[in-house]
Order: structure tokens, then C-alpha cells, then sequence
């Protein structure tokens, strides 16, 4: 199986087990679009980057928790520190479940609908915020050490946490897309491009060769994948990419406007505004009062 599918992972989960906890800490994310039945949670302990999944995208930094839903094609792409020789490592806690992991009515029980409708939402997938977080963290850091029926409370725990907690819908709420292998296999092209050259210039001619198709074949391809055309896609990365750069308050704002890709300063605030509907210079404030 070629790498750059979308690759439909089978993960190492005994037929015994409902829950899979994973620890991923290594010099960067596994950054392949790829997908599995699974719904998966996972927490980033340490390593930044982008979050591609779906068909939207988000920077993503350490404490940052993510819920996906099942079979939805997603990367972890890190910033370009951590695919280089002095990467610094990254590390996250995943844990893998089916809705029949606990028995096929398991979440068909009446107290178990506000559970039940959360895994139907994370086919948006979730990014949670807010201050149930820290807890949320907390238990999900806590679970490569817990067994048996501690691991199952604890993970009960962390889905109701989910559930009260305050949320930002990565996908529209109409997504439902889904990737064949020859459809995975040529964004995964055109998503791997992208992401090494988004401080260059990237014309849709260029971006259609390298996906193998006409300029109007692609146009209309992107636009049914991603639901937005190339240029918007490239920007909306660009922008992602400038609110990991605002969180160190060694870059300037103009500094961050060449580093990822904009030509002039004043284009850089109007995109950056219209995307996070804030200048750069209030949300590296908010971000300050997060922390």
C-alpha cells in the first residue's frame, strides 16, 4: 500500500479490550492523511503544528485536546522544528473505541444519550476549550497507567467531561465526505505539497500538475474535498500557521507576516481578521491571558 493514501489503519486492539491507549512520543506526529473506524480522543502533550481533519484545519500546541470521529481522514503536520535534527520531540495520549467497544447498546441506553449525541458531533471533530480543560488533560494524561475497571470509569469520566465543556466544530455540520483510494491518494499529493510550500507562491497550475489533472479538473476536485477553493485553503493555512508564531512574543507581527507567506502587511490583518475575527495583535493577547 502506497504511503500517501489516506491509509485505513488497523490498530493493535485486543479483541478483549473495548479501549486502546496509545502514547505517541517521538520526533513528530505521524503527518499522513489516513483514517479508521475508531473514534479517536487525543491530547498533545508536547508538539505544535497543524490539524488537518476532515476538510477544515487548526493549529494545534501542547495541552490542545481533539475528539474525531469515525473514519475520518486526518494529519498531525508539526511545525518544520520538529521534522528537522534538533527537533525538540513531541508527545500525545490517544485512546481508540468503537460505540460497540461496551456491548452494542451500550450507548443506546437512555443515560447514555448525551454521550451517544457527542460521538455523533465529533464527526465534525471537536477541539475543546474552556475551563474543564485542565481536567480533561489531566485524566487523559492519567490513563496509560490505569487497567481494567479504573481505565473504563476514568474513561467514562473523559467523554462527560467532553460533553460539558466548551467546543469549536472543526467540520460543517452537514460533513459527511468520504475518501476512495484513488481521491485519498491525490490530496494526500496535493496536501503534502502544500503544507512544505505554503511560503511560496502556488499557482493552481502548479498545484494541478502535481495532483495530476487539468487546472478546471482540480479546481472542481478541491472545492468537493476541502469545500473551498485552493487559494483560500492556502491563506487559511498561512493564518494557522501565524497563531503558532503569535504565541512567541519574539516574532513581531510584521516579522510573521513574511515568515508564513503573505507579501504585505495589510493583507496579512485582513486575512488573519476574517479567519479568527480578531487582529493578530488581540489574539496574542487573549492567548497571553490563557496561559
Amino acid at each position: 500500500m502506497k504511503t500517501n493514501k489516506p491509509i485505513p489503519f488497523r490498530l493493535q486492539k485486543s479483541e478483549n479490550h473495548g479501549l486502546l491507549v496509545q502514547v505517541d512520543e517521538t520526533q513528530y506526529f505521524y503527518n499522513k492523511l489516513h483514517y479508521h473506524p475508531e473514534f479517536q480522543i487525543t491530547a498533545i502533550i508536547k508538539g505544535d503544528g497543524i490539524f488537518y481533519a476532515g476538510n477544515n484545519m487548526s493549529a494545534f500546541t501542547e495541552n490542545d485536546v481533539f475528539i474525531i470521529g469515525s473514519s475520518i481522514p486526518h494529519l498531525l503536520k508539526c511545525s518544520d522544528i520538529f521534522h528537522s535534527d534538533h527537533s525538540p520531540g513531541v508527545k500525545g495520549v490517544s485512546l481508540f473505541f468503537n460505540t460497540n467497544s461496551f456491548g452494542n447498546e451500550f450507548f443506546e441506553k437512555k443515560e447514555m444519550q448525551r454521550l451517544k449525541a457527542l460521538l455523533q458531533d465529533a464527526k465534525r471533530v471537536i477541539k475543546i476549550s474552556g475551563e474543564l480543560k485542565k481536567d480533561l488533560l489531566n485524566k487523559i494524561g492519567s490513563t496509560p497507567a490505569l487497567q481494567n475497571e479504573k481505565l473504563i470509569i476514568t474513561f467514562l469520566e473523559i467523554l462527560s467531561l467532553i460533553a460539558q465543556s466548551e467546543k469549536e466544530y472543526l467540520n460543517a455540520e452537514h460533513y459527511n465526505l468520504k475518501l476512495n483510494n484513488n481521491e485519498g491518494e491525490r490530496l494526500n499529493k496535493v496536501l503534502d505539497h502544500t503544507f512544505q510550500h505554503y511560503r511560496e507562491e502556488i499557482t493552481i497550475d502548479q498545484i494541478a500538475k502535481v495532483a495530476l489533472l487539468s487546472r478546471s479538473q482540480f479546481s472542481y476536485f478541491f472545492k468537493l474535498h476541502t469545500s473551498k477553493t485552493f487559494i483560500q485553503f492556502v491563506n487559511e493555512l498561512r493564518i494557522e500557521k501565524a497563531c503558532i508564531l503569535l504565541k512567541d512574543r519574539n516574532h513581531t507581527v510584521e516579522q510573521i507576516c513574511y515568515e508564513v507567506g503573505f507579501k504585505n502587511v495589510s493583507n496579512f490583518l485582513r486575512h488573519f481578521k476574517r479567519t479568527k475575527g480578531i487582529s493578530p495583535s488581540i489574539y496574542r493577547k487573549s492567548w497571553t491571558i490563557i496561559e
